[in-house]
């Protein structure tokens, strides 16, 4: 077996292995797709993988029937306070645990990482008690509140990463010309830290609009539901809607989705940076 042949057929393999791969990944969203424009004939069994016919019925149906522009603009509304909230602090959080080499940091670095084994369900009793006390129960600040408490240990560890990967020679040169420790940050560390700044953006930003158990605790009224927890209403007591639910669903992932698709470029390069010592 000559090498060429040995490395064409690798090259197939692997092609094949990727395809393969993309195909597991991607069918579950053509599924969900189909489901939400499918008659009920789809789900009879065994199920028909392409449908003889497909409506638009059921988004008519969720539209005019249910608050679903209010839930997205509350769902919404929570991501982007999450995402702000997580990428501010834990680029300072991040900064003064990469810069202030003490025990004290040391320990709160510690602290973080064991915050994450921590299961969420440990912790929202106490917080939904709290949320209670301070009125933000029922609240989407304060339900951006208890995201960004779940998402900021593990985003200021991700900042701190970044940081400790940018020279501090840089900062020092900085000050050397005349810039103040603030404003060497600003203008030198932080630019530089721009992929990790998108990693901790998207990563916020997707974890609050995924997020299910937080909304289904902390939220009761139904005009202050999230999709997450929307998408539970279209179950009854002996049926499901299926078709309604799937398609609010597509319209559940599809704003994320093309966000995503809009700053994958900047998260590859972002994750890259991360992986690679500056």
């Amino acid at each position: 077996m000559s090498p060429t042949f040995l490395r064409r057929a690798i090259a197939v393999g692997l092609f094949l292995l990727t395809l393969a791969c993309a195909a597991l990944v991607v069918f579950p969203y053509y599924w969900m797709f189909v489901s939400s424009a499918s008659t009920q004939s789809l789900f009879q069994w065994p199920p028909r993988i392409i449908p003889d016919e497909l409506s638009l019925g059921a988004y008519e149906k969720i539209f005019a029937e249910r608050p679903l522009l209010q839930w997205l603009q509350n769902t919404a509304l929570v991501s982007v306070s999450t995402a702000i909230f997580c990428t501010v602090v834990s680029v300072n959080a991040g900064y003064a645990l990469s810069r202030f080499k003490t025990r004290l940091t040391g320990g709160f670095s510690l602290l973080i990482m064991f915050s994450q084994m921590l299961p969420a369900a440990l912790i929202v009793v106490p917080l939904y008690v709290i949320f209670r006390q301070l009125g933000l129960y029922n609240s989407l600040i304060g339900l951006a509140i208890a995201d960004s408490a779940f998402v900021l240990p593990l985003a200021t560890w991700l900042m701190k990463g970044f940081f400790d990967r940018i020279p501090i020679d840089l900062e020092e040169q900085a000050q050397i010309d005349g810039c103040g420790r603030v404003a060497a940050f600003y203008r030198v560390t932080l630019p530089l830290a721009a992929p990790g700044l998108v990693v901790v953006t998207v990563m916020s930003f997707i974890s609050a609009w995924d997020e299910f158990f937080l909304a289904r605790t902390l939220i009761s009224s139904q005009s202050n539901w999230v999709l997450s927890v929307a998408l539970t209403s279209f179950e009854g007591q002996y049926t499901i809607a299926w078709n309604e639910m799937m398609a609010a669903s597509v319209i559940f992932a599809l704003p994320a989705a093309c966000f995503f698709l809009l700053v994958q470029r900047y998260l590859v390069s972002g994750m890259t940076s991360g992986a690679v010592k500056g």
